[in-house]
């Protein structure tokens, strides 16, 4: 778990700061951002930052204390700001609710932090109440999307998420997530997961069950458990793997990742084979990214048997172990087929996601090879016409390609307990069509969100 905005240098923790601190961490925080509101504070975060190799620091000016900043003050942050673990600027931005400093002022200390953001490269930790139709002004008028940031506490309405998402920018919820009938809520929920982040604003902010109580990074569970069933099925796991690769790739907090060849999504258990792929689709995640839901799919080599088999464990913990990683899973039949047999032999469900181009790659009909091995065979149709196919999934076996997918569906439909098509909600996909084509073939048809991975 991943607290990317507390204050542990603020008064509320004087008498057991180091208690709570490390508490968080054998709760299974991972890494806090300790956030500057002025100089004071920003010097207090770095020394937090110097004596907890866990914590992170931002320097900044609240836009409660703008009144305060001059020439001489914003050379001091840049001084600050050098420290190696200062990993963004903030909290910077407008407050036009509670107005402790006059708006002009406000503007203008905004803006010249933005300058210094830019000038040293640092992402933007952003406060705004209030003031969300000027903030976001600002920020796409200074270009700010080439560094980014995070809208801190995110509490506008959908239109200013997708103003600031496009702009570049993550959204954060913290403890206000979890209060009745909350806005955010309904604000998260229509938004992209790889663009979110947790945080607590310890001391305040305190989630439910604890509301009334101080906050503390550790309550960060809290906000990972509310977003778990806001996007159920994904689990309490799946969120914060998510999340925490999402403040990594922002505030480059030093997170190892290793690649994967077996994942856990939900409470499925994917198996990654290989990088390699027959088609070259333009949608494709691996043009995109190596991530999918938090796990770091692209592969050093090509895993062995051996290998496969000690990456799953205990498959029975699982509802079904699939065959869906980076590549093609049919390209390695042999393996495939092999890991799926030690499989049935502890009667786990198998399915096999795969682009349905297995008997073009192995120039013969592969589906009776699976037969026993496979219970559910999900065939990535994505489109529903030839000339689409031929133009979005680019076959390395040339054009018709389509129909040869639809004659391995029904080969899967004939010998295999369950068979499914799949395609994606792309504009160009007839929605209607592919519902006759699966109709026509009596499977199952099922949509996918074509920036949806996972």
């Amino acid at each position: 778990m991943i607290d990317t905005h507390a204050h542990l240098d603020f008064p509320q923790f004087d008498k057991d700061r180091e208690e709570v601190i490390k508490t968080s961490f054998a709760s299974g925080v991972e890494r806090i951002i300790n956030i500057g509101v002025d100089l004071e504070s920003s010097r207090k975060s770095i020394d937090l930052a110097d004596k907890f190799p866990e914590i992170y620091a931002t320097v900044g000016v609240h836009p409660h204390d703008a009144k305060k900043v001059d020439d001489t003050y914003l050379n001091e942050l840049e001084k600050l700001a050098s420290y190696k673990k200062v990993c963004a600027i903030g909290e910077i931005g407008l407050d036009f609710y509670r107005n402790l400093s006059p708006k002009d002022k406000q503007t203008e200390a905004f803006e010249k932090q933005i300058d210094l953001a830019q000038k040293l490269n640092l992402p933007m930790v952003v406060h705004i109440r209030g003031a969300y139709k000027e903030a976001l002004t600002i920020l796409k008028k200074k270009n700010t999307g080439k560094i980014g940031g995070v809208l801190h506490c995110f509490s506008g309405d959908l239109k200013e998420a997708k103003e600031g998402l496009d702009l570049g920018f993550y959204l954060s919820f913290n403890g206000t997530l979890t209060y009745h009938n909350s806005r955010s809520t309904e604000i998260a929920k229509k938004i992209h997961l790889d663009f979110i982040l947790t945080e607590t604003d310890s001391p305040y902010l305190t989630p439910h069950p604890h509301r009334g109580e101080r906050n503390r990074p550790d309550y960060v569970s809290l906000v990972i458990k509310k977003l778990s069933e806001i996007f159920s099925p994904l689990t309490f796991e799946d969120i914060e793997r998510i999340t925490s690769l999402n403040a990594d790739k922002l505030f480059k907090l030093g997170l190892k990742s290793e690649p994967k060849i077996a994942y856990p999504i939900r409470n499925s258990l994917y198996l990654n084979l290989t990088n390699r792929c027959t088609n070259s689709c333009s949608f494709c995640v691996r043009y995109q990214k190596d991530f999918v839901k938090g796990h770091l799919l692209k592969l050093d080599k090509e895993p062995d048997y051996d290998e496969v088999i000690k990456s799953i464990g205990d498959p029975k913990k699982y509802d079904e172990v699939v065959f869906c990683g980076y590549g093609e899973p049919t390209l390695r039949l042999d393996l495939l087929k092999k890991v799926a047999q030690w499989l049935k032999e502890k009667n786990v469900k198998v399915r096999l996601n795969t682009n349905g181009e297995g008997n073009l790659i192995h120039k013969r009909d592969i589906v009776p090879e699976l037969v026993g091995l496979v219970d559910i065979a999900s065939i990535s149709l994505n489109v529903d016409s030839s000339e689409k196919y031929d133009r979005i999934c680019k076959s390395q076996f040339g054009e018709g390609v389509f129909y040869k997918v639809l004659d391995f569906l029904k080969e899967c439909k004939k010998l295999l307990p369950k068979t499914i098509i799949t395609v994606l909600d792309l504009p160009e996909t007839d929605l209607e069509r592919s519902g006759k084509i699966a109709e026509e073939l009596g499977v199952e048809l099922k949509m996918r969100h074509w920036d949806v991975v996972g």
